[in-house]
């Protein structure tokens, strides 16, 4: 699998946030991981990128979210309100979710306009 640079540095960056949330050190890690310690170190510099398949035990063995690895965003996922709003969605049914997802989009709807304000000159 490629990687852009964008892409590799996202990947990297939850690469090592998981490694440390875990306390390994890099060779702990690729020992977990069953990889070389140069790997693991080429891989947290985005200098190579993993298999699919390496991908995969990556995220399950370091408790990482592939979307963490994927899609760069500012959010903190690991917040106990974002712990509480997954655990609540698993309990809905499709009806709920509907209107969770009508509800979630209003909201983000009308607080974007204030992110995104410039002030007037």
């Amino acid at each position: 699998m490629s990687l852009s640079i964008n892409d590799a540095q996202v990947f990297s960056i939850a690469l090592k946030r998981g490694r440390k949330k875990k306390h390994l050190t890099q060779a702990q890690c690729a020992e977990l991981l069953d990889h070389s310690v140069s790997f693991q170190k080429d891989l947290e510099r985005c200098r190579c990128s993993p298999s699919i398949e390496n991908f995969y035990h990556i995220c399950r063995m370091l408790d990482i979210s592939a979307d963490d690895c994927i899609f760069q965003d500012n959010h903190d996922r690991t917040g106990s309100t974002y712990q509480e709003l997954l655990r609540l969605l698993l309990r809905c049914d499709e009806k709920a979710l509907s209107v969770l997802v009508a509800t979630a989009s209003a909201l983000a709807d009308n607080t974007a306009p204030l992110n995104t304000k410039t002030e007037k000159t």
